[in-house]
């Protein structure tokens, strides 16, 4: 029988360079993206913002019927 992992509360939020990793792009595209709501971001204090991990996964859309260069 195969056993659920058991859920990590630290995993649920994600810096902008852990987002930026895990899509592969940069910082500063993760930024823009929260900054114009596609991707939706807390900030924690003045200066920290975090992205919770099932929010990145919903603006992950697969691509199909369009033709990729």
């Amino acid at each position: 029988m195969l056993m659920q992992p058991t859920p990590d509360p630290s995993r649920d939020f994600l810096s902008v360079g852990e987002v930026a990793d895990e899509l592969h792009v940069t910082d500063r595209f993760v930024r823009r993206l929260i900054a114009d709501g596609e991707l939706p971001a807390v900030r924690v204090g003045h200066r920290i913002v975090r992205v919770r991990h099932s929010d990145l996964e919903h603006v992950l859309h697969p691509v199909t019927g369009v033709a990729l260069r």
